[in-house]
């Protein structure tokens, strides 16, 4: 399966210590304004980029460029150029937390997918415990990730089940 991956689901997924649930993916495409803007972020004190770097350094992600990005999407500039590149690459699913972006994917017949549902996978796999599943949601919650407590108990309720 192949993958388009914006900055939001880097930056948490390494904040959380989860960059592995990007195994799922045999191949995962980013463009270079995506990983600019997590440099960015790295200038500022965000060292997530350093863990993203070496995503990229050791071949696990691929930078592709996205082609002419499209305005009228209306959207972050990162999110559009993953759009773009998603639709150019012929991916299987794009990997983005911004709901706008979401919306335009699903608009385009595109497969957006968000954290939670990378992480969601992972557990419904069985290739996560629940306990670890549950400790991973606590760790996102902490790292500014927003989920409302319905779907945070939903979540962890679907995890139980077999």
């Amino acid at each position: 399966m192949k993958a388009a991956i914006g900055a939001s689901p880097l930056i948490y997924l390494t904040k959380i210590g989860r960059l592995d649930v990007l195994a799922q993916y045999e191949e995962i495409l980013v463009p270079p304004e995506v990983l600019a803007e997590i440099e960015r972020g790295r200038r500022t004190g965000h060292m997530e980029a350093l863990g993203v770097r070496r995503l990229v350094e050791g071949g696990r992600l691929r930078v592709r460029k996205s082609g002419r990005p499209h305005a009228e999407w209306n959207l972050d500039p990162g999110e559009t150029t993953v759009l773009t590149l998603a639709l150019r690459a012929r991916v299987d699913e794009v990997v983005t937390n911004d709901r706008a972006a979401i919306a335009v994917a699903k608009y385009l017949g595109l497969r957006p997918v968000s954290v939670l549902f990378l992480l969601f996978r992972e557990r419904r796999s069985g290739r996560m415990t629940q306990e670890a599943f549950e400790g991973t949601l606590r760790r996102l919650l902490s790292a500014t990730y927003y989920l409302s407590p319905e779907l945070h108990h939903r979540l962890v309720e679907a995890g139980r089940e077999p």
